[in-house]
């Protein structure tokens, strides 16, 4: 038999006090319109009913749920992991409570198909806005004013969409960054192992910032693509290359690591033989060995800026388009700074 849920008002009615006086002591915003006793008496009470509050029925009579939904793109990098945690933190400061999946099909040849059945589960469940991690292709927009047609909010993070505010990661500018530094330490033949720099899309913005930075300079830009396997390919590509560059930088930390074990097996030491350069400052690049050069990603700056749209825009209020923010270069032993003998490179 199904167990009765118990409800504001049979709270009340057990307290003897009005069902609004309960809504106030148990709510985080209005807790201090009530004395510190009764809302002692009302937690209480309601631990003894094992009382949850019912997040439907609050949208219902108050328009909010205080829930958000944040729709992932991919959860199988540490990275990824790690915004989804930054997201949970910065919504708990917020007040809000966070829901939390993934496009179904996001491993398929088609995760658009996935990306908007989810939406509508998000949207058909109540929630206050949409976080939204975006895929980047062609119809994106479209397909999300289509599905969520106006009924909540919506974020967009990683690739923009035109006609929704966002949070966009300026990749250019911090593989750009990288490269200079490489350059500044004397380097010319610096190798990218990463996505070409033709395309238009995020993924294509590595490239693009280590492409400029090579030509502002006049150096030959050189790219090698990395498989959906970073490691793998990061392995498999040093034992091809070799030493036919003094430096590599790499499309993330994973697929640094993997260079740094072909090269091993090759006898070419990092930094001292070929400088290598990550991204995305993983845990353990901090202690591998050396220790990696890796640029950082501001996951809690991207949950922040996100969540501080989205308040502003259920509160009323006007937003920018888009919020751009950058990595910052975490300059450690593998790039080989400290004590780099700039004869040895050609």
């Amino acid at each position: 038999m199904k167990k009765k849920r118990v409800t504001i008002k049979d709270l009340a009615k057990t307290l003897g006090i009005s069902h609004s006086t309960v809504s106030r002591a148990l709510s985080r915003n209005k807790s201090h319109m009530v004395s510190e006793e009764t809302r002692r008496r009302v937690e209480q009470v309601a631990e003894e009913f094992s009382y949850r509050p019912n997040l439907l029925a609050k949208g219902f009579s108050t328009g909010r749920t205080g829930t958000l939904g944040l729709l992932a793109s991919e959860c199988h990098e540490e990275q990824s992991g790690a915004q989804i945690e930054s997201f949970l933190k910065a919504a708990d400061e917020w007040n809000y409570r966070l829901l939390v999946g993934i496009s179904a099909e996001w491993d398929s040849s088609s995760p658009e198909f996935g990306q908007a059945a989810q939406m509508e589960q998000f949207v058909s469940r109540g929630i206050d806005g949409l976080l939204l991690q975006t895929l980047g292709d062609e119809g994106e927009s479209e397909r999300i004013r289509s599905v969520v047609d106006g009924r909540v909010p919506v974020v967009t993070l990683n690739y923009p969409a035109p006609g929704f505010p966002g949070v966009v990661l300026d990749f250019a500018t911090g593989f750009y960054r990288a490269t200079e530094h490489l350059i500044a330490l004397g380097h010319e033949r610096i190798g990218f192992l990463g996505d070409t720099w033709d395309g238009s899309g995020q993924d294509a913005a590595r490239g693009r910032g280590y492409f400029d930075a090579m030509n502002e300079h006049g150096l030959h830009p050189e790219g090698l693509p990395v498989g959906r396997h970073q490691t793998e390919s990061g392995y498999r590509l040093s034992r091809e290359i070799k030493d036919r560059f003094s430096a590599l930088l790499c499309c993330s930390d994973y697929t640094a690591i993997g260079v740094y074990r072909g090269l091993a097996e090759l006898g070419i030491r990092v930094p001292e033989d070929v400088a290598v350069v990550g991204s995305g400052d993983s845990d353990v690049s901090a202690f591998v060995t050396p220790a990696l050069t890796t640029q950082s990603t501001p996951t809690r700056g991207i949950a922040n800026a996100a969540m501080e749209l989205m308040k502003k825009i259920i509160e009323g209020q006007e937003v920018a388009c888009q919020v751009v923010l950058s990595s910052n270069l975490i300059v450690r032993e593998s790039c080989g700074s400290a004590f780099m003998d700039r004869s040895r490179i050609p």
